[in-house]
């Protein structure tokens, strides 16, 4: 580790090699990572089990526990807030607190930017601005000051989860960790638009809940909506899936962005219902949240949502319509854009 790192985003073999390296016993290691995920502090100050000269070591050498990433504040009047982070390499990249009682859940990103290019989606508009590492991941959770509260994680904001397959491995390493936040697996969802490589190396050991955006089950049409379908076509995912079933308690679901008079037909229902014949798994259909930088689609409407979710129950499908928060600050499904683009 270099002078001016964080140890956020640091799993415990690498905080007890800091430790060794400088002299210092290696049984710290397990305290330290137990103060920063499991209690989550904001200052080395907190910490009162610990030699206070290891932790001025520890302050010298790394700053203070968030020091390399900041954020504004964007509260919206539906209960989620807006998360816009800076980390220290200059990257924007945003998450989203929600507060459904019972659940409280952060949204977080794994990219600036995206180089996939759905084009429904804002953050596929400004193109691809870098990889975020493990502690600029794992830190949208830790910063905020609803961290304590929060019970869910959905690895659904700005960016694709296997396109940094090895950075986002990492976080949730230390995310469902005994020895770091421990969350479980089950708590915790990653959404990916299938690309196979990272796919397949997820299924050997899934570490969490998996959701494929699908959108269409026609290749022809998902292409045109999804680039990445022509190198990672959705029936070679259905295949792996199929090979590899999600274990039980883990959960398979599919995203699937409602398009006014696009993919609502019956053809389509049907056609969603045979592609995911075999796997266990749910539908989760979000109306298409409007923005700028695709003015050529439009949200469907009560009724092409009511025919389309009567036809997938008539071919067995198990569904959910999922409406989305924080709109009114620009940080619905498929708005994140890494600035403060309110509505």
């Amino acid at each position: 580790m270099q002078k001016g790192e964080t140890l956020v985003g640091k799993d415990l073999k690498q905080v007890e090699a800091w430790l060794s390296e400088l002299g210092f016993p290696t049984h710290y290691g397990i305290k330290l990572t137990g103060w920063i995920y499991r209690k989550r502090i904001q200052n080395y100050a907190d910490i009162n089990d610990i030699p206070k000269h290891i932790l001025k070591t520890l302050k010298d050498e790394f700053g203070e526990v968030h020091g390399h990433i900041g954020y504004e504040r964007f509260p919206g009047t539906d209960g989620s807030v807006k998360y816009l982070f800076t980390n220290a390499q200059g990257q924007h990249y945003e998450s989203i607190y929600m507060d459904n009682g019972k659940r409280k859940t952060l949204c977080v990103s794994t990219q600036a930017g995206c180089r996939m290019g759905c084009r429904f989606c804002m953050t596929g508009s400004i193109g691809f601005k870098g990889n975020l590492d493990a502690g600029s991941i794992v830190g949208q959770l830790l910063a905020i000051p609803e961290s304590k509260s929060v019970n869910r994680l959905v690895i659904m904001g700005m960016g694709e989860p296997f396109d940094n397959w090895a950075e986002v491995s990492q976080a949730l390493e230390i995310l469902t960790s005994a020895w770091g936040v421990a969350f479980g697996r089950s708590n915790i969802t990653l959404s990916t638009v299938g690309i196979l490589e990272g796919l397949e190396s997820f299924l050997m050991n899934p570490p969490c809940n998996l959701a494929i955006s699908l959108h269409s089950p026609f290749p022809d049409e998902r292409a045109m909506l999804m680039p990445s379908e022509i190198k990672n076509p959705i029936g070679r995912v259905i295949n792996m899936l199929l090979k590899h079933p999600i274990p039980k308690p883990l959960r398979l679901s599919f995203e699937y962005v409602a398009l006014g008079g696009i993919n609502l037909s019956e053809q389509h229902a049907k056609a969603v219902c045979e592609l995911l014949k075999g796997l266990n798994n749910h539908i989760n259909i979000i109306p298409w949240n409007e923005h700028s930088a695709a003015s050529e689609f439009r949200k469907p409407t009560p009724v092409e949502l009511e025919n389309f979710t009567r036809w997938l129950n008539q071919h067995g499908a198990l569904w959910t319509i999922r409406q989305s928060r924080g709109n009114e600050v620009g940080a619905a499904c498929g708005q994140m854009a890494g600035k403060h683009t309110p509505k």
